[in-house]
C-alpha cells in the first residue's frame, strides 16, 4: 500500500501510512470504526493543533494538490488475536506493512490484546499499537517490557474525535518524526501534553481502582449472603438423602440439591466474572489424576442423565501413567459447563465425551445431538451475556457467561474452546489445553474407594466457630454424622478462650462474627502460639480473602455451601480415620480390620480417649448435657472397632437418654460409669 505524503514548510516531506487494522472480538466495533475513520480531514475537532503539532503548513496543505489534504484511511478486521496476527504477516511480507493497529485488551477467543501485540512485535517493530481498553488489566512497565516503546492507550467508550486524532497522529512516519522532535518548540508542547496525558491516566485509573475497590466490597456481600442459605439448601438435602430411602422421598432432595447447585453455580460466574475483568484470576499448576476428574463429573450428572433419558458416553483414550499438570478444578468447571450446556439443550439422543492425547494437546470432544445453531449464532458463543435469541434464553434459561468464563479460563491454561455447530443437528465442542505430565505415578485404586471415602469416619474434636444457629446445627449434624466430637464457638471471642482451654485437632473457624471475627481470632491464637489448624470457613471465596486468610494464619480455607465429599477430604488431613472395610454401621465390632492396623492405631485411640475422658469430667461437673451427648456420640462410634463394645454399649444408651431428655440422676450415674469405662481403655 502506498503512503501518503504530506508536505512542510520546511521543505521536507512526512510520510503518513493509511493502513489500519482494527482486532476486536466484536464485529459492530469495526464497522463504527471504520465509519469514524472514512471522515474528512477537515471534519475532525482538534485537527489543526495536530497538524501544527507535526509541523505540517496548513497554507501548504491547501494549495494546489488539496487532494492530499485528506486522508484515506483503509481499515481492515480481525475478530481475535490469531486472525490479527496472521493479517499483519501477510501485510509485512507483501511490503504493504500496516501503520496502526487498534488492538482490544479483553478477548476471549484466544490471545488477549497483550500476547496479540507481544506476537504481532516478533514481525513487526514499526507499527503503532493503540490499546483500547475499559481497565488497565497490565502495567505500564509490563507492557513497555513485554512489547516495546511504540503504543498508546484509548478508554472505553471512545469519543470519535478522540479516536480519529490518535490514529491520525500514530499513522504519520515517526520514524521522521524523531527528527522533527528536536525543534525545541514542539519538544516542549509535545513534553506539556505528555504530562497532561499522563495525569490524566493517572487519575483515570485510580478512578478505576475506586470503582473496582467498591465492586469487589458489593461482590464479597453479595456472595456471603447467597451462599449462607444455600449451604443450608445444599447441606440439609445431603443429610435428609443419607436418612431417606423412599424414592420418591429421594427424587425429591435431587430435585432441592440440583437447585442449589444451579443458584451456585450462577453466584460463582459472577464472582469470576468479576475476577476476570481485574485481571485477579489464579491459574493453578498442580498433579492431578485424570481418571479421577472424569468419574467425578460423570456422578455430577449421572441423576441429571437418568432423569432425561439420554445416552451420556464418556471415553477416555489417554493411557497416562503418571499424573497430569494442571488446574483440576477450573478445567473441572468448564467440563461441567459444556456438558450442562449439551444437556440442557439435548431433549434426545445421546451427549459423548472423548478425552484424547493429541500430540502436545490434552482434547476433550464433546459432541451431542441436540438443537445446534447457526453460524451467526456460533461466531458470537463466547461473548459475555450472549445466547441466540430470546425466546432460547425464555425456554432454556442461563445468564450467557458460562461460556464466555470457560473460554476465558482455558485461554488463562494456554488452551482454547473451539465449537462447530448446525441447526437441528447437534453440536460440538472441542477443549484443548496443553498435555504436561508430572513426575508423580497414579496410585491404583480399589474398585470400592468411592465408597470408602463416601464412608468413611474418624476420630476427632472440632472447634467450629458459626454465629448462625442454623449453620450451627448444619454443621454439627454434617460433622458428627462422621462420628466427630464437635464444640461450637458463637464467635471468634469464644472460639480464641475455647482453643486455648481445651485440646481440638482442628478448628473451622467461620470468617464473619460478631464479636470479633474470624481473620482476628486466628491472628490472636497464633500470636498467643496456638499450632493447632485452622481452618477458614467462609463464603468470601475472591481472590483478595482467601489471601487475607492465609496471611492471618490459616492453613487452608472450605468455602460455603460446605460440599461434604471436599469436607472429607479435608477431615483426611488434620483427624484420624476410623479403619474399617465397611462402614455401613461403625458402631459394630468389626473382627475382619488388619490387626496389625489396629495395633498401630490403638496408641492414638488410647491418647484420644484420655482426652474425651477429662472433657468428659468437666462437662459432667457443669451439667453440660449437650457437652456430655457431643463427647458420648464420639466415643460410641469410635470404641467398637477398636475392639471396645462395651464402652460403646455405655456411651449409646447416654446418648439414648439425652435424646429421650432423660437428664436425671440415672443418666449422671452412667456417664461416671463411662468415665471409669475409659480407665480400661488407657490402662490396656
Amino acid at each position: 500500500m502506498d503512503k501518503i505524503s504530506v508536505d512542510r514548510a520546511s521543505e521536507e516531506t512526512l510520510e503518513v501510512n493509511p493502513h489500519v487494522l482494527v482486532i476486536d472480538d466484536d464485529e459492530s466495533v469495526f464497522q463504527m470504526y471504520n465509519q469514524v475513520l472514512s471522515r474528512d480531514f477537515e471534519e475532525v475537532e482538534g485537527l489543526d493543533e495536530i497538524i501544527s503539532l507535526v509541523g505540517i503548513d496548513d497554507e501548504e496543505a491547501d494549495q494546489e494538490h488539496s487532494t492530499e489534504s485528506k486522508i484515506q484511511f483503509m481499515v481492515d478486521f480481525a475478530d481475535n488475536g490469531e486472525e490479527g496476527y496472521k493479517k499483519v504477516e501477510q501485510a509485512t511480507r507483501t511490503d504493504t506493512p500496516y501503520g496502526v493497529i487498534l488492538l482490544d485488551m479483553r478477548m476471549p477467543n484466544g490471545w488477549d490484546g497483550l500476547v496479540t501485540a507481544e506476537q504481532i512485535r516478533l514481525i513487526d517493530q514499526e507499527v503503532r499499537i493503540v490499546f483500547i481498553t475499559a481497565y488497565m488489566d497490565y502495567s505500564i512497565p509490563e507492557i513497555r517490557q513485554r512489547v516495546g516503546m511504540n503504543f498508546e492507550f484509548l478508554s472505553k467508550p471512545v469519543k470519535s474525535d478522540h479516536l480519529y486524532q490518535m490514529v491520525l497522529s500514530q499513522a504519520f512516519s515517526w520514524t521522521q518524526f524523531d527528527r522533527f522532535i528536536e525543534d525545541d518548540t514542539v519538544s516542549q508542547q509535545l513534553s506539556s501534553e505528555l504530562v497532561q496525558t499522563r495525569e490524566e491516566l493517572i487519575q483515570a485509573k485510580e478512578d478505576v481502582e475506586r470503582a473496582s475497590q467498591v465492586k469487589d466490597e458489593f461482590l464479597a456481600s453479595m456472595s456471603h449472603e447467597l451462599r449462607t442459605p444455600l449451604t443450608l439448601i445444599i447441606g440439609n438435602s445431603q443429610i435428609l438423602r443419607s436418612r431417606l430411602e423412599e424414592k420418591d422421598n429421594l427424587e425429591l432432595i435431587d430435585a432441592i440439591e440440583v437447585s442449589g447447585r444451579s443458584q451456585l453455580a450462577l453466584v460463582n460466574d459472577i464472582l469470576d466474572l468479576s475476577k476476570i475483568d481485574s485481571g485477579n484470576f489464579t491459574i493453578e499448576e498442580t498433579p492431578y489424576d485424570l481418571t479421577v476428574l472424569i468419574k467425578e463429573i460423570q456422578k455430577t450428572f449421572s441423576s441429571q442423565v437418568k432423569n432425561l433419558g439420554l445416552d451420556f458416553m464418556v471415553e477416555n483414550c489417554v493411557q497416562a501413567e503418571k499424573m497430569l499438570i494442571g488446574d483440576v478444578q477450573r478445567i473441572g468447571q468448564i467440563l461441567i459447563n459444556l456438558i450442562g450446556n449439551a444437556l440442557k439443550f439435548t431433549s434426545k439422543g445421546s451427549v459423548r465425551l472423548t478425552i484424547e492425547q493429541k500430540g502436545e494437546l490434552l482434547s476433550f470432544h464433546l459432541k451431542d445431538t441436540g438443537i445446534g445453531m447457526s453460524t451467526d449464532v456460533t461466531k458470537k458463543l463466547f461473548q459475555r451475556f450472549k445466547q441466540a435469541d430470546g425466546s432460547i434464553s425464555r425456554r432454556y434459561g442461563g445468564s450467557g457467561l458460562g461460556l464466555f468464563i470457560s473460554q476465558n479460563l482455558a485461554a488463562l491454561m494456554k488452551g482454547r474452546i473451539d465449537a462447530i455447530s448446525e441447526e437441528g443437528k447437534g453440536s460440538t465442542f472441542e477443549l484443548t489445553l496443553p498435555y504436561q505430565q508430572s513426575d508423580i505415578a497414579i496410585r491404583k485404586q480399589s474398585s470400592n474407594q468411592d465408597k470408602v471415602v463416601l464412608d468413611q469416619k474418624f476420630l476427632g474434636h472440632v472447634l467450629v466457630a458459626e454465629d448462625t444457629p442454623l449453620l450451627q446445627q448444619l454443621e454439627r449434624r454434617i460433622l458428627e454424622s462422621l462420628e466427630v466430637t464437635v464444640t461450637i464457638a458463637e464467635n471468634g471471642q469464644e472460639a480464641v478462650e475455647l482453643a486455648m482451654d481445651l485440646h481440638f485437632d482442628l478448628i473451622l473457624m467461620d470468617m464473619q462474627m460478631p464479636v470479633m471475627g474470624g481473620v482476628e481470632a486466628t491472628q490472636i491464637l497464633r500470636k498467643q502460639g496456638y499450632g493447632g489448624a485452622i481452618v477458614a470457613l467462609t463464603a468470601n471465596v475472591m481472590h483478595q480473602h482467601q489471601q487475607e486468610f492465609k496471611d492471618a494464619g490459616c492453613d487452608s480455607f472450605l468455602s460455603k455451601p460446605i460440599d461434604q465429599l471436599e469436607l472429607k477430604k479435608l477431615l483426611q488431613c488434620y483427624l484420624v480415620e476410623i479403619p474399617t472395610e465397611d462402614q455401613s454401621s461403625v458402631d459394630r465390632v468389626s473382627s475382619d480390620i488388619d490387626p496389625v492396623i489396629l495395633e498401630k492405631l490403638h496408641p492414638v485411640f488410647q491418647q484420644r480417649m484420655s482426652e474425651l475422658q477429662g472433657e468428659l469430667k468437666q462437662v459432667l461437673a457443669d451439667q453440660d448435657w449437650d457437652g456430655i451427648y457431643a463427647i458420648a456420640h464420639n466415643i460410641k462410634g469410635s470404641a467398637a472397632p477398636y475392639g471396645y463394645p462395651d464402652l460403646s454399649d455405655i456411651a449409646g444408651q447416654i446418648c439414648d437418654d439425652i435424646n429421650a431428655h432423660h437428664t436425671g440422676r440415672e443418666t449422671h450415674d452412667l456417664t461416671e460409669t463411662l468415665i471409669e469405662a475409659i480407665d480400661q481403655v488407657i490402662d490396656g
